[in-house]
């Protein structure tokens, strides 16, 4: 859902750009956080579902007593 207003913010603001905008810093400044968004932020989410579903055999397995040893 992000990556969509993103992605619509990042088209506005290039349009704004081409129409001669006074406010070209405002819009590059939204381009360069877009391709932030895009570059950086938006991968992170397929670390984050595989992360969901590798199921939690591999927090269940580990034995009870090892979780109150504090380290």
């Amino acid at each position: 859902c992000l990556a969509y207003f993103w992605a619509d913010m990042a088209r506005l603001a290039a349009e704004k750009i081409a129409a001669g905008t006074e406010d070209e810093a405002f819009y590059k400044a939204k381009l360069q956080t877009a391709n932030f968004y895009f570059a950086r932020i938006l991968p992170r989410t397929r670390a984050h579902v595989d992360a969901m579903l590798s199921g939690a055999n591999n927090l269940m397995d580990m034995d009870e007593e090892h979780f109150a040893l504090g380290y």
